[in-house]
């Protein structure tokens, strides 16, 4: 186990170090100078200024001395300035993501409170008329693009029937219904690969062999079968951590909260390289420590399934 957590550890390293690279390009790439942008705010652009910002900054050095600097200040938590706002990325970051934290909590909780039981009874009673219902959801929830089903929350329920505000509201109350929109697709596809996987050990020879003991249906879906099709549904639960990080940015837009999504759409309009730079690197350590997470989870539930070479 602790060769294991090590090499995955290895592998977490060598993403983000890639992940940084391709940021240090793209700042590269996006032909702002970041020195000349801090200029134009608060110090005036004469040929002195210029030169001892840059200096300080250590963009006079070679590429890799660029790249080095930059990294360092990146691990210290210095992620550069942002021209889109004029402050510091980091001090941007810190007032932006108790907001997209909040929404992506809350959609989480959405797809566990409604996709599991209802993976639960389909796959308890498959092909009758409630299985058929979630499958036909499923498929379109899949297909009904974020921004699309926000719009359509927002005209059902601040105009066809006007329980909450087109404009958000403070605290808790104003997450819920975008951070139902932002589930939705999730959510769908959660309770698809749910389902399929118990009705998968639903036909396994362990549950044949407990059916033939005298075991209900019932017993064996809760006692044998779920904590056996967990690991695939662990995977793409942890998977999903990654996507709703990324996919505030069309929600937030639609219902106009103040959270990273706005952030990253703002910084993007402006070409801000530092701060969209800062947001990918965020991003991508999201992804990788939540995917190795749920490695470990899995190994937790099924130990018993590495030998298997269902999980390597």
């Amino acid at each position: 186990m602790a060769r294991t957590a090590l090499r995955k550890a290895g592998y977490l390293l060598l993403i983000l170090l890639g992940v940084s690279l391709l940021s240090f390009a793209l700042l590269q790439l996006s032909g702002r100078d970041p020195a000349l942008a801090i200029a134009l705010r608060s110090q005036g652009t004469s040929e002195e200024n210029l030169a001892r910002l840059r200096e300080e900054m250590g963009l006079n050095g070679t590429m890799l001395e660029q790249y080095l600097k930059w990294l360092t200040g990146f691990l210290r938590g210095d992620f550069g300035y942002s021209i889109y706002s004029g402050r510091a990325v980091a001090a941007d970051l810190l007032s932006v993501l108790p907001v997209t934290c909040a929404l992506m909590g809350l959609a989480f909780l959405w797809i566990l409170l409604l996709g599991t039981p209802m993976a639960l009874y389909a796959a308890y009673r498959p092909g009758k008329l409630f299985d058929q219902v979630v499958r036909i959801l499923n498929v379109l929830g899949i297909c009904l693009p974020t921004f699309w089903s926000g719009y359509l929350l927002l005209v059902l329920f601040a105009v066809k029937i006007p329980l909450i505000s087109v404009a958000p509201k403070p605290g808790l109350a104003g997450l819920l219904l975008p951070s139902f929109a932002l589930a939705v697709p999730s959510m769908a596809s959660y309770t698809r690969v749910f389902r399929a996987s118990l009705l998968k050990q639903m036909h396994a020879e362990y549950c044949l062999i407990a059916r033939t003991r005298g075991l209900s249906r019932k017993e064996i879906l809760l006692r044998h079968a779920v904590r056996n099709a967990m690991p695939p549904v662990v995977t793409l639960l942890m998977q999903y951590v990654g996507y709703l990080f990324i996919g505030t940015v069309l929600v937030e837009s639609v219902f106009s909260l103040n959270g990273l999504g706005s952030y990253l759409l703002g910084c993007a309009l402006a070409s801000d390289a530092a701060a969209l730079a800062a947001c990918l690197v965020l991003a991508a350590a999201v992804y990788a420590v939540f995917n190795l997470l749920g490695e470990f989870i899995n190994r937790m539930l099924c130990p018993w399934m590495e030998k298997g070479g269902v999980l390597q």
